[in-house]
Order: C-alpha cells, then structure tokens, then sequence
C-alpha cells in the first residue's frame, strides 16, 4: 500500500510540473477559445504587450504582436491568442515547444535507462531498496522547490525578461527530467522486487494503475492551480488578458514539491532496509542491517568481558582479603 501511495504521487509529480506544457500541443489558435484546453505556459505572451495600447490590422506585417499574441481583427489590437492559457509567459511558437517536449521525453528514457550504469551502479546503490527510493525522492523536491521560488521572486520572472525566463525553465526542467528519471527507474526495479512470486502481473498492473491515477489527478490538479492561484490580470484598457500564468505555474511547482516530499515520507513506511544505503564506495549514510547486528553483538560482547573481568577481579580481591584474616 505504502509503495503504490508512493507511486501514485510520485507520477503526480511530473504532470503538476510539466502538464501546462504538453497541452500546449492541443492549444487552439483561436482568439476567442477559454478554458477548453488545460492552460498552459510556454504558450502564453507577455502581458505588457496587449490590449488597446498596440493597435493592429489584420493586413499588416505579422510581426507587429509579440509571439504568443495576435491581431485581433473584431478588436484591431494585439490579443492573448489564448486567454485560457492566461498570459506572462514566453509565448514561444508551436515549433519550439513541440522540439522542446521532444528533447525532454528523449532525454527522460535515456537517462531511465542508463540509471543503473551511470547512477546507482557507481553510488553502490544497485540494487536499490527502500532508502534508495527516499534518497533520491528527497532530491527529487529540490528542482521543483527551486523553480517554484525563481518564479515568485526572480527578476526574470517578475520583470519578464524572456532571455532569463528561458534559461530558467530549461535549467529547471532538464534538472527535473534527470532526478525525475532516476526516481522512475528505481520504481521500476522496486514494484517487481516487491510483488509476491506468484502475483507479479497484479503488482506491476496496480504499480501502473498507481501511475495513470496519479496522472490524471495531476493533470486535473495542476489545471486547476494553473488557472485560478494565480487570479486574474488587471483589465488592459478594457480588455481582459486572462490569468496571471506566472504565479499559476508557481503554484504548480508548490504542489509537485509537496507531493515528492509525501511521496518520499510515505515510502519509509516500506520494510526494505537490510541493505543499508551508500551514496559512494566511501560513504555510507544507512549501515546494512547485518553490519548493525554485528556491532551490536560485539558490544554486547564487550560489555560481558567486562562484567566477567569486574567479577574475576572481585573475586581474587575476595580471596585475598579472606587469606589475609585467616593467616591473622
């Protein structure tokens, strides 16, 4: 139970991280579409750059709204291309956002599939067990608690300046597409070693159910903070832009960084740490439980040649002490 709880908010994880940008492949270009899609950040423009103060006609140079908005012909000034999506983004293109997810899915399979030569292999953590699991999901809340404090209070956020808004979100999100793998190939090892001999199918099945549940609430729970934490943007000369998409998508990385941290706390629950847990082959930050056990025993050990070498020592000392009154 302690495992697939785990499992099921560890995969909650990723899709309040990151499930604004892949619907950003669905997104509609239709100025007038809200709330259809789930909202979404890569795609959102610049709220500084809409409303009545950037007027436009539909004739000329395509250039004239930012990327993310467009020339509203019914309003003749630059408009959010999707007001559901809300606005303070980047408003990169389709092109680059769809090369962009691309990257992060080739880079999240590969490095799953090179953890154990490359990470836990060199670290001694092969095979992983529970405190493998807790250790890594621990890290795993860093990179979304750093992204959720850059976008609240970094200047490239706050002040939209795209170059550093940019290499932020790269930063952040191949930083959690490593540790986020890390975490999925050790669950991937971790929900076989774990099912009973003859129950494999249903383990994995309810590993994997886990994982789609977890999903789906993320999908629907990152929505929802994507679309309303952030409120609405003052009214642009009349017009409404939409939402505050930078403190949504804050919002998100808060509600991933608190499921990693349950996800890892649910897990210590587990009764997997005879193996210990190194981090190198010279530190160990758990003993194996054999290690404990003999210690222990030597201890034990000791303390019983002590009382046997204390009553030794009485004893002569008795002896003594009588021989002398006897020879009196």
């Amino acid at each position: 139970i302690a495992f697939h709880s785990s499992s099921f908010l560890m995969f909650s994880i990723t899709t309040f991280h990151h499930s604004s940008i892949h619907s950003s492949i669905h997104s509609s270009n239709h100025p007038r579409q809200k709330h259809t899609q789930l909202p979404f950040f890569l795609r959102s423009p610049n709220c500084d750059v809409l409303g009545p103060d950037f007027p436009c006609t539909p004739d000329q140079d395509p250039t004239a709204c930012d990327d993310g908005s467009t020339c509203d012909p019914s309003l003749s000034f630059c408009a959010n291309i999707n007001t559901g999506g809300g606005c303070g983004g980047p408003g990169v293109g389709r092109t680059v956002v769809g090369a962009f997810l691309g990257g992060y899915i080739i880079l999240y399979g590969q490095i799953q599939s090179w953890t154990p030569q490359l990470v836990t292999g060199p670290l001694g953590q092969t095979p992983p067990n529970k405190m493998t699991e807790v250790f890594w999901g621990m890290i795993n809340c860093l990179p979304t608690m750093i992204a959720a404090i850059a976008v609240y209070v970094s200047p490239a956020f706050t002040e939209h300046r795209l170059g550093g808004m940019t290499a932020w979100l790269i930063v952040i999100i191949v930083t959690f597409a490593v540790v986020f793998a890390i975490n999925s190939s050790i669950h991937s090892y971790l929900v076989v070693k774990y099912a009973a001999a003859d129950k494999v199918a249903v383990s994995v099945g309810l590993y994997y159910m886990s994982n789609a549940l977890g999903r789906l609430m993320g999908t629907l729970g990152s929505g929802f903070l994507y679309t309303y934490a952030g409120g609405e943007v003052n009214a642009i000369g009349g017009y409404d832009p939409g939402h505050d998409a930078t403190l949504g998508l804050a919002a998100c990385f808060v509600a991933g960084t608190v499921s990693s941290l349950l996800a890892a706390v649910i897990t210590i629950w587990i009764r997997d740490e005879e193996s210990g847990l190194k981090c190198g082959p010279c530190l160990t930050l758990v003993a194996p439980k054999e290690v404990v056990e003999v210690e222990e025993g030597k201890e034990e050990m000791e303390e019983e040649d002590i009382r046997k070498r204390d009553l030794a020592e009485r004893t002569v000392e008795n002896i003594e002490v009588g021989e002398a009154k006897r020879l009196e």
